[in-house]
């Protein structure tokens, strides 16, 4: 879902997504997405300025 340098096959493929779809009501994808997301995004921001994550600042 949040690797988008491999852009050569689709993000999810739906095997997989059916797959963890088995595994999971119809509400908790989305809420699986919504944990992923904010979590890409701490990521990104320790990569974008070189801040180890775990780090303390100081």
């Amino acid at each position: 879902m949040t690797r988008l340098p491999d852009r050569s096959e689709e993000p999810v493929p739906d095997a997989l997504w059916d797959e963890v779809a088995g595994h999971l009501d119809e509400r908790e994808p989305s809420g699986l997405m919504l944990v992923i997301a904010p979590t890409n995004l701490c990521n990104r921001v320790t990569t974008t300025i070189q801040e180890p994550a775990g780090t303390t600042w100081g």
